[in-house]
């Protein structure tokens, strides 16, 4: 008696919850409400922020891509003044130029993810509600009455499938803010530092302070050609290249910390939190978790009308 009971008020909790999934004002005001809307909304801001981040930073190294290519074409232009000069300026730029391109193909990269991440958070409710919740709940009342006649237990499975629906919905806006508060407490700074130091690096080898005698309008690298082609000796050609060295090499180590900010924020870390989060459920379905919140539950709901009555 007691188990019909139970099984009675579980199928009619079970079929109120199918009702309110099929239904979409019910389905809003219950599954979509503002609390949850918030979490989303939240968690969309998130990834909105990191994808400003990246494309900030994918600009910067197309701008350092034109300065370098600005700057190789002008050695072409100089020769055969220079020809010594210019075979030292380009290599000296090419391991910043390699860099430059590597960075570019990183940060393509961190920018799919994002917009994986931003559809995935849109797509969640659906996928976590209307989707698996549902079929968990269809399944979860097949089990009951007809799991004498079937050798699946269809009870258990739907239970694991309504668990894995939560997790579902949530593990997406969890990932984003673990991986914001990631970001925010180890990487923020290394991150606006590299990006200051590149940013100035560039404004440096655009325009700098003025050659003597030369016009002020003209950037330094004209300064630097329109000497070298009135007179070879007329500048420290190797003072120039141990600028420029130096600078190349700063720069290198600057796009290095961004290339591995963003790896780490965009790649390496969703993945891991999101890993993280499903072997939590997979442990934690291994555990009677829920077929005791559901005892629990009917017990007291048996209790309550066995007082009315």
């Amino acid at each position: 008696m007691f188990n019909d009971r139970r099984k009675n008020i579980t199928s009619l909790i079970l079929i109120v919850l199918l009702i309110v999934i099929v239904l979409s004002p019910l389905r809003t005001a219950v599954f979509e409400n503002r609390l949850l809307q918030t979490v989303d909304q939240t968690a969309t801001e998130q990834v909105e922020n990191s994808l400003t981040r990246a494309l900030a930073s994918f600009a910067l190294a197309r701008v350092t891509n034109g300065v370098i290519s600005v700057i190789q074409e002008s050695e072409v232009a100089v020769s055969p003044a220079g020809v010594g000069l210019n075979l030292a300026l380009g290599q000296v730029l090419d391991p910043l130029n390699d860099m430059v391109e590597r960075f570019s193909w990183v940060m393509l990269v961190a920018l799919a993810s994002l917009g994986v991440q931003r559809f995935l958070i849109e797509i969640s409710p659906w996928l976590g509600i209307e989707l698996l919740g549902c079929l968990a709940f269809l399944l979860w009342l097949a089990g009951l009455w007809f799991g004498r006649w079937l050798r699946v237990d269809l009870v258990s499975f739907g239970k694991r499938l309504l668990f894995l629906a939560i997790v579902v919905r949530f593990a997406v806006p969890l990932t984003a803010t673990l991986n914001q508060t990631t970001y925010e407490h180890f990487l923020a700074d290394r991150h606006d530092v590299a990006s200051h130091s590149i940013a100035e690096t560039n404004a440096e080898l655009q325009l700098v302070e003025a050659i003597p005698d030369t016009s002020e309008d003209e950037s330094w690298w004209q300064q630097f050609t329109s000497r070298l082609k009135q007179a070879e000796q007329a500048i420290d050609f190797e003072q120039v290249q141990n600028w420029l060295k130096q600078r190349s090499t700063l720069m290198v180590e600057n796009f290095l910390d961004l290339l591995v900010v963003f790896l780490l924020n965009t790649v390496i870390l969703p993945i891991a939190f999101l890993w993280g989060i499903f072997r939590l459920f997979k442990a934690l379905v291994g555990v009677p978790l829920l077929p005791k919140v559901e005892h629990a539950v009917v017990e007291k709901i048996t209790a309550s009308k066995a007082e009315e009555t």
